[in-house]
């Protein structure tokens, strides 16, 4: 099972980002919805995002991204990396679902 760390770089200020933030955030919860986005969220400093993703080939991530609203628009740029889990911490499935309240 592939899995993949997806690294979000904002080429633009955060002023820029921010007036397509919400199309981008639309566009992202379709893939949150789909299950194929595990977790989103932006890099502390704010100088970008992480997406933890699965159920999806590198190919799609490749095309989900050349379609996304900060990469259209020319505020963000993608790396993609795949890997193979080899093992989970003990409760990792209560901790996931501990996050979503």
């Amino acid at each position: 099972m592939s899995m993949f760390v997806v690294i979000s770089t904002y080429k633009k200020s955060l002023d820029e980002i921010d007036k397509k933030r919400e199309e981008h955030l639309a566009y992202v919860k379709n893939f949150i919805l789909s299950g194929k986005f595990l977790a989103v969220g932006r890099k502390n400093p704010v100088n970008g995002a992480v997406i933890i993703a699965h159920n999806v080939t590198k190919n799609e991530l490749e095309k989900i991204f050349r379609n996304d609203p900060y990469y259209l628009n020319g505020l963000a740029e993608y790396s993609i990396t795949e890997f193979n889990p080899a093992s989970f911490a003990k409760g990792i499935k209560e901790t996931l679902k501990n996050l979503e309240k």
